[in-house]
């Protein structure tokens, strides 16, 4: 995916929208030629059938115009692809939030998860992995308050309390109500976006943390 491939994907319907155009005027050609042909060459006494003639024809005609609305789509398509791409470059150095349950953690410990609860929990932990699975660290007794934006609250530590490196982790929750059943969390992080990429005419951000995102899954932007 190129927000440079928004020209050549431009090239590539209008070549094809011309290379069919192409084809069904050779297609026309042929069939006058073979249509004059037949006309000085019939049977007087049994002429061919005319109805069929203008049947082929109408036929042709038709044809020709689903190439034609076939390629002012194309064009349509490729327009609204360059206004993403457009718009997209003006996404590039602001932050969006998004659901997601990776935690970039930077140099001074901090990080852009929080969570969110639609009922209170009474019991909720978070656990936190590297990138090959491995859980380093437990966190109990989490506030489980519903209904608003709730931050993650991690200090950068592992179980034994040494400081982890910066970068990219993930965390999953558990969380229980009063009654003991399970109550889902939703997971969200706030990142800078760093490249804007297009294909086939939608758009995606490359943020902050190595994730890439359509602009449909953007739940606000900063």
């Amino acid at each position: 995916m190129d927000i440079n491939g928004v020209s050549t994907g431009t090239q590539q319907t209008t070549q094809a929208s011309a290379n069919a155009l192409s084809n069904l005027s050779e297609d026309y050609t042929r069939f006058i030629t073979l249509l004059t042909a037949q006309i000085q060459n019939q049977d007087p006494l049994s002429p061919m059938d005319s109805t069929e003639f203008v049947s082929q024809l109408a036929q042709l005609s038709q044809v020709e115009q689903s190439v034609q609305t076939n390629a002012n789509l194309e064009t349509v398509a490729a327009q609204i692809a360059s206004l993403n791409a457009m718009t997209g470059v003006n996404m590039i150095g602001r932050d969006v939030t998004f659901g997601s349950n990776l935690v970039e953690l930077d140099a001074e410990g901090n990080n852009q998860t929080f969570y969110q609860l639609p009922v209170e929990a009474v019991e909720i932990e978070a656990v936190i992995s590297d990138a090959e699975g491995h859980e380093f660290r437990t966190l109990s007794n989490l506030s489980g308050d519903a209904g608003r934006e709730i931050a993650f609250d991690w200090d950068g530590r592992d179980n034994i309390g040494q400081e982890v490196l910066p970068g990219e982790y993930s965390v999953s929750f558990t969380a229980k109500d009063a009654a003991g059943e399970s109550v889902p969390v939703y997971v969200f992080r706030t990142a800078e976006v760093k490249e804007t990429l297009l294909d086939q005419g939608n758009l995606y951000y490359g943020v902050s943390g190595g994730e890439v995102l359509s602009s449909e899954s953007v739940l606000s932007i900063q």
